[in-house]
């Protein structure tokens, strides 16, 4: 079945919505906050509940208007929208915080009317964010005027691994603020490893550095390890890199990096899935780092404001 989708009317419904959760409080007692506009794309029929729950952890600390733009395979042609409105009762307090949430739902076929809507539904002024959570959309010629509602373009590209870099890589050129939630996946290693070589007993070491490897669990070493490998490469020109398998420690593809030198060598490693290990001739540190929701994840990206420099000559120098 398909019904128009304008965004004036919906519009409308939202304003209804807050009239309908307004009666009965006190005038202070709903904060309608909005700090950005957020279009997720999902093709999932099974995600909704788990999704809208990752939506209403995120408004927490990044309130704002939630578009679920949900892509069906059906035979027939179909599009349809509905508004909804979440409340949190924030943090220390008794006064609530809601967010707007809009679903459209269509198929491929109607991804034109989908943009249009799109385009009149987002809050003027404020930040556009465009999150692709089922990464093969990239490579589909029909969702490519999607991409252009957004020039920030959350990704997670674990599920193609390595051969969907190019693209994130072309997007970047092209202008796109590309977020991967495998880069983000990496910040406990490299946030351990800056400590580690700041500490006494290590400084002066990186020059001495000739060799690293990077130990991984499964067939192949993931986008994690290959961000971390064109990481280090830039910050340890001197030294040659290796990928080697090893039996899995810590859930997930990355279980250690080791550093060969002259005069030193050091281990980062899991232990298990909430911590990891520093490892000297000298001296053994233990760090907590758990395992990271989806939802922690997208929070530190959206943390980001601007350009993530440091991400985007990693992304290019992975492909080089």
């Amino acid at each position: 079945m398909i019904t128009a989708v304008q965004p004036e009317k919906l519009l409308k419904e939202l304003e209804h919505v807050w009239a309908e959760l307004g009666k009965g409080h006190p005038a202070d007692a709903l904060l309608r906050a909005c700090s950005m506009t957020l279009l997720v794309v999902t093709t999932d029929p099974k995600d909704e509940v788990d999704l809208k729950n990752t939506l209403a952890d995120l408004m927490r600390a990044h309130p704002g208007r939630m578009i679920i733009i949900r892509i069906l395979d059906s035979p027939a042609p179909a599009l349809s929208a509905d508004v909804t409105a979440q409340c949190l009762l924030a943090f220390g307090g008794r006064q609530q915080l809601c967010c707007e949430m809009i679903e459209i739902r269509a198929t491929r076929d109607r991804l034109a009317d989908v943009y249009s809507a799109s385009l009149g539904l987002t809050v003027a002024d404020l930040p556009v964010l465009l999150w692709v959570k089922d990464i093969r959309l990239l490579q589909e010629s029909s969702f490519q005027p999607m991409l252009q509602l957004a020039r920030t373009l959350l990704v997670d590209s674990v599920p193609l691994g390595p051969t969907i870099l190019p693209v994130l890589n072309e997007r970047r050129r092209a202008g796109w603020r590309v977020k991967d939630l495998a880069w983000t996946r990496c910040t406990a290693w490299r946030e351990t490893l800056a400590q580690a070589f700041e500490s006494t007993c290590l400084q002066g070491q990186i020059p001495a550095i000739t060799k690293v490897e990077i130990a991984y669990a499964g067939a192949n070493p993931s986008v994690s390890g290959l961000y971390l490998r064109a990481w280090l490469a830039a910050r340890l020109p001197q030294a040659q890199f290796e990928f080697v398998p090893c039996p899995p420690r810590r859930n997930g593809n990355l279980q250690a990096l080791r550093f060969h030198a002259a005069t030193q060598e050091l281990e980062l490693r899991a232990v298990d899935d909430a911590t990891l290990e520093i490892v000297t001739s000298s001296l053994t540190t233990r760090v907590l780092a758990p395992a990271r929701a989806e939802v922690d994840l997208l929070e530190e990206e959206l943390s980001i404001l601007g350009d993530d420099l440091i991400y985007e000559a990693t992304l290019a120098d992975t492909i080089a």
